[in-house]
């Protein structure tokens, strides 16, 4: 909610930013977690998961009372965000790493999928919540009360963990002595190893780099070009109902037997997506294709975590997701730094009346505001169809899962989960 908010303010009359602001002040809230996690591998290996998110979580928190404070004072710049949303982004590359490298000491190596689809379900509800409460309340009663908001949730966050059992590994590295630099170095060796986990990176990479970066970056501003900021609620609430549906489909299913295929088939989905997001001015049709996108890569990004869960040694699964979440930050952030100044400068000038394509793509998607960004989603949902495509005829991508084999399962029944969690 706060992170829409803000966006809504930063885009409004009275502020006057570009999607070139928005899209860098997204840049500052992404980039950081990617190049933070760097670090945080080792240490969520080394610390109490459950801390480490509970502290995690009252560090993302901080920065928002600053803007907070800064709003309520009427000093409030976007330059101010930038700096508070890189120190969010630094508290919280510690959650997601913790959190999926908690999961295999929590279920049976059977029911990873389908606790990936109820992770990813559950996550859906704030994506689908959080514009549709943002925007009375942004409009009603200013960003303030979305401040208000967020401390509540944050609350509310560490209660939940504090009241959580979360078992820990065993830390082979540091009972050997072994420095926080060494077994940063070990993570990276067990991934570089093990070329299949590196196919797998360059895949997810290349994935995140054209749609949710690019994609993402894009979504709010094209909505607005084309409605209100109930309408870019809209489009952004339909890609959470997206998610939601993949959500419940991989809880109820846990995916197919050969991850992979369930990955490159969402991805061509979610390729397909895009076209329909900038093919048409119809706020409807750009819902359909967002949700589209929302369906397709929820799903592919639960099996993609699974891969990981299943094939990876738990006592190193902090520093290889923080190390997964950095390259796929990295991706993501490129996407959304070049989609502002491309947008703004290249792709809405060619499709203005009288430019260059107004009169052939013009003719088919439309000219004026926003058609430029529509042209840029296009663009991105078919480069994403053909790589996926090519991946499929690229038989080590296609079978790298039989490449690796299954680490023994952490939680082999109901009961052991029980027993080991009432200790």
């Amino acid at each position: 909610m706060t992170r829409f908010g803000l966006g809504l303010w930063v885009l409004s009359d009275e502020v006057g930013g570009s999607a070139a602001d928005y899209t860098t002040m997204l840049f500052a809230a992404i980039l950081p977690l990617g190049v933070a996690s760097l670090f945080v591998g080792p240490l969520i290996d080394r610390w109490n998961r459950r801390w480490t998110m509970i502290f995690a979580n009252a560090g993302a928190s901080a920065p928002t009372i600053v803007v907070a404070v800064l709003y309520f004072s009427d000093a409030l710049e976007v330059w101010h965000l930038y700096i508070a949303l890189v120190a969010n982004g630094v508290a919280s590359a510690f959650i997601l790493p913790a959190l999926d490298a908690s999961t295999p000491m929590l279920m049976p190596q059977d029911q990873l999928g389908r606790a990936a689809g109820v992770t990813q379900m559950l996550q859906s509800f704030e994506i689908i919540l959080a514009p549709v409460l943002a925007v009375p309340l942004f409009l009603g009663l200013g960003l303030g009360a979305v401040f208000v908001v967020d401390f509540v949730t944050f609350g509310i966050s560490i209660i939940m963990l504090g009241l959580s059992l979360i078992p820990q590994p065993t830390r082979v590295l540091q009972q050997a002595g072994a420095s926080v630099l060494d077994e940063f170095r070990f993570g990276v060796t067990y991934i570089v190893e093990r070329r299949p986990f590196l196919l797998l990176i360059l895949f997810v990479s290349v994935a995140m780099l054209v749609m949710p970066g690019i994609g993402y970056a894009l979504a709010t501003p094209l909505s607005l070009a084309i409605s209100d900021e109930a309408g870019a609620a809209a489009v952004l609430t339909s890609f959470g109902v997206g998610s939601l549906v993949a959500g419940v489909l991989l809880a109820a299913w846990g995916g197919p037997k050969r991850r992979m295929n369930g990955i490159l088939g969402s991805m061509i989905l979610a390729g397909i997506g895009g076209v329909v997001t900038g093919v048409s001015e119809s706020l409807v049709v750009t819902a359909a294709g967002v949700f589209i996108i929302g369906a397709s890569f929820v799903f592919a990004i639960g099996l993609n975590r699974v891969i990981w869960q299943v094939k990876a040694a738990p006592e190193v699964l902090g520093r290889v997701f923080a190390l997964r979440v950095m390259i796929g930050v990295v991706a993501q952030s490129t996407g959304i730094i070049v989609a502002g100044p491309l947008a703004d400068g290249v792709f809405e000038p060619l499709l203005v009346e009288g430019a260059a394509l107004a009169g052939s793509i013009g003719g088919i998607i439309g000219v004026g505001e926003g058609r430029g960004m529509g042209l840029m989603y296009i663009l991105a949902g078919l480069t994403l169809v053909a790589f996926a495509l090519v991946s499929f005829i690229v038989r080590p991508i296609w079978r790298l899962e039989d490449a690796l084999p299954d680490q023994p399962s952490q939680v082999d029944s109901e009961s052991e989960l029980e027993a080991e969690l009432s200790l």
